[in-house]
Parts: C-alpha cells; sequence; structure tokens
C-alpha cells in the first residue's frame, strides 16, 4: 500500500536517513563501448581535481614492469572471441603477467590523491586496498551514433559495413566483460554492479561528466 508522505514519519536525528555522504578517494568507470565514457571521464575529473587514470597512463607509472600497450593489444585479441572461464584467465601466464603490472600502477595512482580509474579496477580492488571507491557504469543504446563514434576511432575508421562495425563493437565490450570477471564477483554492466549508472544517450557527453563530477565533490 502506498504512504501518505503527508502522514510520514519524522525521520529527523535517525542515522539510517541522515547519512552524510563522502566523496571517495577513487570513481572505478566502466564504459560501455562509444558511449563516451573515457571523454566523460576526462571532463568529470577537469570539474572535480580528480586526476585520470586509464591503461596506457597507468603503464606509464611501471615502466620497470616491462608491460607495453601492444603487449596489452596482443593480449586482449584473446578476450573478442567469447567469454572466458574465470579460472582460465587467472592461469594464464600473460593475463598474470600484465594484470600484476596494472596492479602495480594503481597502488601508485591512488597514492597521488583522489583519482577515476577507467575500465582497468574494480570496485573490490580498490576496497581491498584501503581506499574508499564509487563504481560508475556509462551505457548507451543508440547503435545508429555508436556506429558513428566507433568510425571516429582508427581503429574503424576504414569499415564501411555496420554490421561489422556492431559487431567490433560487441568484441570491445567482451574485452572489458572478460578483465571485470577476472577480478571481480561482479558482472560487468549489470545493475547491480555498479554505485551509479548514467545513460549517456539521455544526458549526453557534457551533462554526463557533470553528473559524475558531483558525485567526486562534497562541497
Amino acid at each position: 500500500m502506498a504512504e501518505d508522505v503527508r502522514k510520514a514519519i519524522d525521520t529527523s536525528g535517525m542515522k539510517e536517513f541522515e547519512r552524510q555522504y563522502s566523496a571517495p578517494h577513487c570513481v572505478v568507470l566502466d564504459s560501455e563501448y562509444c558511449s563516451m565514457g573515457r571523454m566523460i571521464a576526462v571532463r568529470a575529473c577537469k570539474i572535480s581535481g580528480y586526476r585520470y587514470w586509464d591503461a596506457v597512463q597507468l603503464l606509464e607509472l611501471v615502466p620497470e614492469c616491462g608491460v607495453t600497450t601492444d603487449d596489452v593489444d596482443g593480449f586482449e585479441k584473446r578476450l573478442r572471441a567469447g567469454i572466458i572461464p574465470k579460472e582460465e584467465l587467472k592461469n594464464d601466464k600473460e593475463y598474470v603477467r600484465i594484470s600484476a603490472a596494472f596492479d602495480k600502477a594503481i597502488d601508485i595512482a591512488l597514492s597521488k590523491g583522489p583519482c577515476l580509474i577507467h575500465d582497468r579496477a574494480t570496485k573490490e580492488m580498490v576496497l581491498a586496498k584501503g581506499y574508499t571507491c564509487l563504481s560508475a557504469l556509462t551505457y548507451a543504446s543508440d547503435i545508429p551514433a555508436k556506429i558513428v563514434r566507433a568510425r571516429i576511432s582508427p581503429l574503424y575508421a576504414d569499415i564501411t559495413d555496420d554490421e561489422t562495425v556492431i559487431q567490433k563493437i560487441k568484441e570491445e565490450d567482451l574485452i572489458r566483460f572478460n578483465y571485470h570477471a577476472a577480478h571481480s564477483d561482479t558482472v560487468w554492466g549489470e545493475k547491480g554492479t555498479y554505485d551509479l549508472m548514467i545513460n549517456t544517450d539521455m544526458f549526453i557527453r557534457d551533462y554526463s561528466a557533470v553528473l559524475l563530477a558531483a558525485a567526486m565533490k562534497t562541497e
């Protein structure tokens, strides 16, 4: 039965209702491919004062590990093929090498202050390191718009067939799904995994950044 708000119980002073929000040490942002997640993340960091980290920048923190972006790209060709069992990935020597480099880089990134990490961390990873964390996802379902965005990338600029572009978008999301699954018991892209989900079809690029930045500030 619906409650009559005019007769609602006074919750003043009840901690269960009046807990104060605190900006997290870290935001981990997953993004569906072509939902503009990276652009939104960079803009949100500029608004909030957080540092932005993605795969390229994280690897620059740990040159001693000897892992390059070419190494990552080469390994991720496997992740495009389909859903890979977690244990299979975790026992793969190349995955272990690459994952260890990112883990070390994430430690360094977190030590530098409040930050957003795009696609290379999970909330569990950050919490286990002793930091507070907010998990977020950008998503979009406007396929024609995604196709246009994909073709801006040099990776897919020469593909003229829409169906092929759509398949490539799905493969990019599979990489993210598999990588997340190896680090978490939650499911990439599903509602229960995230504290905040932003539909970028609705809120567009720049306002999505404002929404995300609002969760990164408390003043």
